[in-house]
């Protein structure tokens, strides 16, 4: 008994950290969780032993709808579960003004989910209900200004403007305020700090927040006479570029999308919690963390591209991305996507461009994403 006692007491006076020293190592490289693998898929041989495990290799359309349903029930676990819808739109005009080339109205309806959505309409010259125009949903990046910098009114980063730039080309255009942005900061919160949203809707998140807006958005464009809902695309840059083909994904009206600096691969990046932080814009909350925190991606970035097939989508990504610094985890993960399109036969309807350069949406780009936008919104025009 006192042999015991004292072996007690040794123990006791180690701290726990002595005796269950944990080892950590800091990643130099792509964590070790591997790329999913969109054009293959795993089911049982036998559905009621669930085996042996058939692993098929997808080429052809009818394959591809098999492994897509499979994506979608992943992706929309992720975005969590969204409140009651309700609600009437109940628009209203708050300011209206003449600009050069087109006319800006300032509105606000409602979500369906609890709270206003505000953004900025913007009319082409000699849009009217007789000739109506294609539609665009300009998405804004993680700037405290929010969509007041897509459509210009606030001119405090280049290459931000791109609302303003497609109303001018001749697009009925519509930039909203994401929450925490713009016109939509929470009361007593600094811009972007989605702890508030979460305290609201703790099993929703906020990137599936942001699809409901942006999808409820397009339901406001079908109320404008001279807005072509048939003939809708999306654009955004950064925290827009995602979201951008995050709408397009789950939103069937999207017809043609540009995303530009907003694609990474979280299961082959070395910064996979960029997007299950525990504080500031945490786009997934708790549960991405929780499942990266175990080594598993429940469903990656190019899975969520992969279902905008085989309707057009424009990637743009820079090579020196501050942001997004893991090109690698970038380009690789694309490949897949590109080779997607072409089992649907639709290889011409993805484009990817990389070029030198930083976190940024360039003029060359723009130029050659808008006339992206014009081959396929702008055909019966």
């Amino acid at each position: 008994m006192m042999v015991l006692l004292v072996t007690l007491v040794i123990l006791l006076s180690f701290s726990p950290s002595a005796f269950c020293r944990s080892r950590t190592d800091t990643l130099a490289g792509a964590w070790p969780v591997p790329l999913t693998d969109i054009l293959t898929d795993y089911l049982p041989a036998n559905q009621i032993t669930g085996g042996p495990v058939v692993r098929t290799r997808i080429a052809d359309p009818e394959a591809w709808e098999s492994k897509r349903s499979s994506i979608e029930a992943r992706a929309k676990e992720l975005l969590g579960q969204a409140p009651p819808f309700s609600g009437p739109l109940d628009v209203k005009v708050i300011a209206e003004q003449q600009c050069d080339g087109y006319l800006r109205r300032e509105v606000t309806f409602n979500s369906g989910t609890g709270d206003k959505i505000n953004g900025w309409l913007l009319i082409p010259d000699g849009a009217s209900p007789s000739g109506p125009r294609p539609s665009i949903i300009a998405m804004h990046t993680t700037i405290t200004p929010g969509a007041k910098v897509t459509v210009g009114i606030e001119r405090v980063r280049d290459n931000r403007y791109y609302g303003e730039e497609l109303a001018r080309r001749g697009y009925v255009v519509f930039a909203p305020d994401c929450i925490t942005a713009g016109e939509r900061v929470y009361e007593g919160a600094e811009p972007f700090d989605t702890g508030p949203f979460y305290r609201l809707h703790p099993r929703w998140s906020a990137m599936g927040k942001m699809l409901s807006d942006h999808m409820r958005a397009v339901d406001f464009l079908a109320t404008v006479p001279a807005a072509d809902t048939s003939r809708l695309g999306v654009i955004g840059h950064s925290l827009g570029g995602y979201n951008a083909f995050f709408h397009q994904a789950f939103d069937s009206r999207v017809k043609a999308a540009v995303t530009s600096c907003g694609f990474v691969s979280m299961a082959t990046s070395t910064h996979p919690f960029r997007f299950a932080r525990d504080t500031w814009f945490v786009h997934f909350g708790q549960r991405l963390r929780s499942y990266i925190r175990a080594g598993i991606v429940p469903c990656d970035f190019h899975e969520v591209a992969a279902l905008c097939a085989p309707r057009p989508l424009f990637n743009y990504s820079a090579r020196q991305d501050h942001i997004f610094p893991d090109f690698h985890a970038v380009e690789e993960p694309l490949k897949q996507v590109a080779r997607l399109y072409g089992v649907l036969g639709a290889a011409d309807r993805f484009e990817t461009v990389y070029t030198d350069g930083d976190h940024d949406f360039p003029p060359e780009i723009r130029q050659r994403a808008y006339k992206w936008l014009d081959r396929w919104l702008k055909r019966d025009w």
